[in-house]
Parts: structure tokens; sequence; C-alpha cells
């Protein structure tokens, strides 16, 4: 165990040589060293978002399970947020990520991604962005994917709106819109909607909105019901249990349809890719775009 303190606060490291990406040569300890090294780049899509932690304890191989609710050994100190559940009928202690001390313990308890909420506890009903979700089907590629992207840029630049592409880290790519809080899920969702609809009509080969696998294959799935209330998605910069170890990374539409696929964004070059070229998203939250009212129901 290394113990260390960080903004007044003392941490408990474990494990920091367990190897947690096999064919990367990565460790725990490395994951931890990247989130140090990433924060100042993520901090403000984690700031008062609830977060859900997918826990790794044996690393990338291993079982995982998805954490809401904070254990009872969690440090006093930790950023965290009560939020009633409906389903369950009782609140849950949900962490928050409100400063560095709060990334490394959450690091240090194998929490490989880190999945956020769309809305801040200061406005639960009302999130700050939207988000395509891209994912390609059985026999689609990437390069399809690729294709939807721009078809969905196409649609927002008639309508002035800007999004902002990132890989997911996996298979697929996010799309973001920055948003003036005013709009609730469900309006969210119906613009979306709109969009993702337009978008197969426009080409009815490549792109679907059809929830169910089966009736997706060759397809690209565009997935806007994950904008929902207690709904996550990685964050940008979130690192994903794959066998490179790659990051969820945000790019710019130019560098977009230039790339191979999304396993050439890892832990191992994302912070000199930042250094290289600087980070594509930096402000976006701060922008407050207002969705067309023709769109929302």
């Amino acid at each position: 165990m290394t113990a260390i303190v960080v903004d007044n606060n003392q941490l408990n490291l474990t494990n920091l040589d367990k190897v947690f990406w096999p064919e990367a040569g990565l460790t725990k300890g490395d994951l931890i060293k990247y989130y140090i090294d990433i924060y100042p780049y993520i901090k403000d899509f984690l700031k008062d978002r609830p977060l859900a932690l997918k826990i790794y304890p044996d690393g990338i191989h291993g079982e995982s399970f998805f954490r809401k609710n904070i254990p009872e050994h969690a440090p006093v100190w930790l950023s965290t947020c009560q939020i009633y559940s409906s389903q369950r009928r009782e609140h849950k202690n949900w962490v928050m990520v409100n400063k560095l001390a709060d990334l490394i313990w959450v690091a240090n308890s194998a929490s490989i991604e880190l999945h956020a909420w769309f809305s801040t506890i200061n406005n639960l009903n009302r999130p700050s962005f939207a988000v395509f979700d891209l994912d390609p089907g059985e026999l689609s590629s990437f390069n399809d994917v690729i294709q939807v992207a721009f078809l969905i840029k196409k649609i927002l630049d008639e309508l002035d709106l800007v999004g902002f592409p990132k890989t997911s880290g996996q298979s697929g790519l996010h799309i973001y819109l920055p948003v003036r809080e005013r709009y609730d899920y469900q309006e969210i969702k119906d613009f979306l909607q709109a969009v993702a609809g337009t978008v197969v009509k426009m080409a009815p080969s490549l792109a679907t909105i059809e929830w169910r696998k089966k009736e997706r294959a060759g397809k690209v799935y565009i997935d806007y019901r994950q904008n929902d209330r207690g709904k996550t998605l990685p964050v940008p910069y979130s690192v994903r249990p794959t066998p490179e170890a790659t990051v969820s990374t945000p790019l710019d539409w130019e560098e977009l349809s230039n790339i191979p696929g999304p396993e050439i964004f890892t832990i191992k070059n994302t912070l000199q890719r930042i250094d290289k070229i600087g980070n594509p998203w930096s402000g976006i939250l701060d922008m407050q775009q207002d969705l067309p009212s023709f769109l929302l129901r």
C-alpha cells in the first residue's frame, strides 16, 4: 500500500503493480497516473455530475460490476450526492469527482471507466448537452460510422448548431451538442430523434434507429434513447476496458475524416496528442446553444 496526500486528503493506494491490461502491459498504477495527468482536461465534464463506477478488480479480463451506491468504507471527504431512486424507493449515494483526490479514489477503486450523468446535481432534470451515440451493427465498419456522423453534421450545420465528435473508445462515436440548460430530457430526445430520423431517410441502407439488434445488422445504430435521467456515458478522455487501453477521445471534424479507427487513441499517447495539437473540446461547455423549437414536441 502506498499512502499519498492530495488536496489535504490522505489516500491509500493499493495493488499498483496489478496488471489491468495484459496485452498493453499496463497496470492499475498506470491507470491512476493517467487520470492524474488528464484531470485538467476532464474535470469540467465531471464536476457536480453523479458518476456510475464500473469496477474491474482483476483488470479488463476479470469480472466487472457497476456501483452506483458508494461503499460504507468510502472516506468522509469524498464528494457525493444523494438522489432518490423511484424504482427502488430509496436514496442512492452517488460519487462525484469535484477534486483530484476524488478522481484518484475512483481510479484506486479499480473503476477503469468514468460514466457520468448528462446533467449536474444543480439541475438534474436539465442536461448540459444532447448526445448522439453511434454504434456500428454487425457487418458495419467504422467508416460507416464516420459517414453517419457527417450526415448528422450536415443537418446540424443547417440548423446553425455545432456538434463535437469523440470516439466512444470502443467501436463507435459520440457527438455532443452543448445546450442551454432549459430543456428537459424528453425535449432533448425529441430533438435527437427528429435528426436521427432524418438521417435514416437520407441513408436508409446505412443508418437505423431500430433498437432491436437483430433488426439493425449492416447498419449504424443512432442511439438517442441514452439521453435520459440517470443514464450515463463515458466522459471525454475516459479509459475503456479494451486490449489496447483505448481512450474516448475528443476530435475535430477534419480529423475525424482521416482516422483509421478508434484503437489508435490510448492511455499511452493521449497526453502527447494534447501537447501536440491541444484539446479539441476546450471550452465547449461554455457554449449555450438553443434547440430549434419546431423540432421539439
